[in-house]
């Protein structure tokens, strides 16, 4: 599905009546706001930075789509048997802690052995403009359905005080939607563990 289709979706339901319904830069707008309300939810888009350690530095700056950590790898030593050295996240009270200490920013502990680290993260989308209205839509189709909620509770927000009921009827269904994904099992946001991968990056 293209991201045209989605909002020509959400103009023939929740926007219906609405005059907004006409402008498709700001449909644009809303569509943009609605799927980073979706990767806020579900870790739609995983990525991975390998950070090489400096001498005397411990603060790092993570790439611009970062939005939160999901796992952090060290490099292992000789004298250790386990094949992956798995980093505590934001746990005071372990020496060896990765601490987010900014909102792209990373602690890396000086003590931490060997020369890189891995950070596993959730993206964010990327920002569409008219030029991708015929891209494929970046997530899951059982997600569609919270998406053209949130554009019709935005469409409904640039309204006068007066809709204020109609908005929350349609921001109380994206969160709807959205738990009724997350409670069937429709999508997986438990594991996104990236053991195997750290062997193929050349940790061991």
């Amino acid at each position: 599905m293209t991201v045209r289709q989605v909002i020509d979706l959400a103009r023939g339901r929740e926007l219906r009546q609405l005059a907004v319904k006409d402008d498709i830069t700001t449909l644009l707008g809303y569509y943009n706001m609605g799927v980073i309300e979706l990767y806020k939810r579900f870790p739609l888009k995983v990525e991975e930075v390998i950070i090489e350690l400096l001498d005397g530095q411990d603060i790092y700056t993570l790439p611009a789509d970062f939005m939160w950590i999901v796992a952090a790898y060290g490099e292992t030593t000789p004298s250790d048997s386990s094949s992956v050295n798995i980093l505590p996240i934001n746990e005071e009270d372990e020496p060896d802690s990765i601490n987010t200490v900014g909102w792209n920013k990373v602690q890396i502990p000086l003590s931490i052995a060997g020369a890189r680290v891995s950070i596993i993260y959730v993206s964010s989308p990327e920002y569409l403009t008219e030029e991708n209205l015929t891209d494929i839509a970046e997530f899951p189709v059982q997600l569609l359905e919270a998406l053209v909620h949130y554009i019709g509770f935005c469409g409904h927000v640039s309204q006068d005080g007066d809709a204020q009921k109609e908005n929350n009827v349609h921001y109380q269904r994206f969160v709807a939607s959205c738990e009724l994904v997350r409670t069937m099992g429709m999508y997986n946001t438990d594991d996104v563990s990236m053991n195997k991968r750290i062997e193929t990056r050349g940790f061991e």
